[in-house]
């Protein structure tokens, strides 16, 4: 599945690959994170605009054009294992949660 598959699917506008460099020095570290983000409109917001993200802190990240970020976690394999809810300045519905878990085991093109 690529990248423009995943953003179609759930409705984002941008995705950015980040790739984790402790993950070449011990293999059980993820393999990078699939940064999806949904932004306002006409906003030219870029994920490398976004300060102080950290993608094992539990705090959601706040920046006046970002409407919600998601991120998945994906292995040696370029498979989907799990992700987080980064950002939302609205209530995440229950439909939501099921599409983003529809994406675990998914492999990344």
């Amino acid at each position: 599945m690529t990248k423009r598959q995943i953003l179609e699917i759930l409705h984002f506008d941008k995705a950015h690959v980040s790739l984790n460099p402790y993950f070449f020095g011990n293999q059980y570290e993820e393999k990078g994170v699939l940064v999806l983000l949904k932004i306002e409109k006409d906003s030219n917001l870029e994920y490398l605009d976004i300060e102080n993200l950290c993608f094992q802190c539990p705090t959601l990240e706040s920046h006046p054009d970002l409407i919600s970020m998601l991120l998945f976690l994906f292995d040696k394999d370029d498979v989907i294992y799990d992700y987080s809810i980064a950002s939302s300045k609205y209530k995440i519905t229950r439909k939501e949660t099921l599409q983003y878990e529809q994406m675990i085991g998914k492999k990344i093109d």
